[in-house]
């Protein structure tokens, strides 16, 4: 009944306004002219929109469906060629479910507060290093690292250091492009401050040991601990004693080549960044050791413990290799311009007296 009231009373109001106020209409148009001219202008505006907005509704809807086709084609046409590897893979896939499924849960079951403690305390699960002591696996991560940089840095040296050449071959390349990027990233190569060979050299070192140390992770490698179980290896820097070295050694870097460079006012320069080493240990063992618990946590569900843990994993260590990487060699080199480079002379205002 309101809506038959409501109708009916804007109906007479458009009769009223058709029969007594259009017929008065005039090039110069008074308030109520001026009001209903504005109204319509805006219907026609609003209109307009509608049909527009429509019309692309229509054409990305049309545009998905033909997108969908086509790729309803092109899934068809891969399985087509590839029916016996299809195959292969889902009974390989559907034997491993089956046998995740028939496999008992462990009578002890860690508390996931208890898996995330011990990935940042080491308290649990130690490893013996030779005998001597119980160490966390990180330190073993850490040594296994250094070793494999060690081992490649030496084979390099040896084998391709004297067949360097004008015309670099792939693995010259290669070599050169890291270093550049490294260098790049740090600003040694286009700062003429930055006189000290070592800089780039260190910052090549970090970067190359942050990217390789995140990425060991992904490999997996096993560890047996004191208790007898095995552990996988995490990334060096998840450990705070590790992230720690790494910013205290980048700050007494950076604080050396002040004092070799600018001396004793390179050193204050320094100095004045005493939350520096702070900033970039915490900064580095922050970002791996939450990807490190992030992976932890849905490893520890069965219900998230199927494809997931391999996603999640790779993209959060691709991309804190990355962006670590990114941010010390970065850090390190503008701090390392602030402290090295010459204050320029306060030239004197011209003497117009004479």
């Amino acid at each position: 009944m309101n809506n038959v009231g409501a109708t009916v009373i804007i109906l007479l109001v458009a009769a009223a306004v058709r029969l007594f106020v259009i017929p008065k209409f005039t090039l110069m148009p008074g308030r109520l002219q001026f009001f209903l001219e504005q109204g319509v202008r805006i219907c026609d505006t609003v209109a307009a929109f509608l049909v527009k907005a429509g019309h692309a509704l229509k054409r990305a809807a049309v545009g998905f469906v033909r997108g969908l086709v086509r790729a309803g084609r092109a899934i068809g046409g891969f399985c087509t060629r590839h029916v016996r590897e299809l195959i292969a893979w889902g009974v390989v896939i559907g034997v491993l479910l089956v046998l995740c499924l028939m496999i008992p849960a462990p009578a002890e079951h860690e508390e996931i507060n208890v898996a995330m403690r011990d990935a940042v305390l080491h308290e649990e699960n130690q490893i013996s290093l030779f005998g001597w002591r119980n160490v966390n696996p990180a330190l073993i991560a850490a040594m296994t690292v250094s070793g494999i940089l060690l081992a490649a840095a030496l084979l390099i040296r040896l084998f391709l250091v004297p067949r360097l050449s004008l015309v670099p071959g792939r693995l010259q390349l290669v070599l050169e492009t890291i270093i550049n990027l490294l260098d790049g990233l740090a600003g040694v190569a286009d700062n003429k401050s930055m006189k000290i060979p070592f800089i780039g050299a260190y910052v090549f070192a970090a970067g190359v040991y942050i990217f390789t140390g995140t990425l060991f992770e992904l490999f997996g490698l096993q560890a047996v601990t004191t208790r007898g179980t095995s552990v996988t290896l995490p990334a060096p820097l998840s450990d705070v004693n590790a992230a720690i070295c790494m910013g205290c050694l980048s700050y007494l870097v950076i604080l050396c080549g002040g004092a070799v460079k600018r001396g004793r006012k390179g050193v204050i320069a320094a100095l004045k960044e005493f939350s520096l080493p702070i900033s970039m240990s915490f900064r580095l063992f922050g970002a791996l050791l939450s990807g490190l618990l992030v992976t932890d946590l849905v490893y520890h569900y069965a219900s998230l413990s199927y494809g997931i843990p391999v996603i999640v994993g790779v993209i959060f260590t691709l991309l804190h290799a990355v962006v670590q990487t990114y941010v010390l060699t970065m850090l390190v080199g503008m701090y390392y311009r602030e402290v090295t480079e010459e204050e320029e002379p306060k030239k004197e205002p011209a003497d117009f007296s004479a």
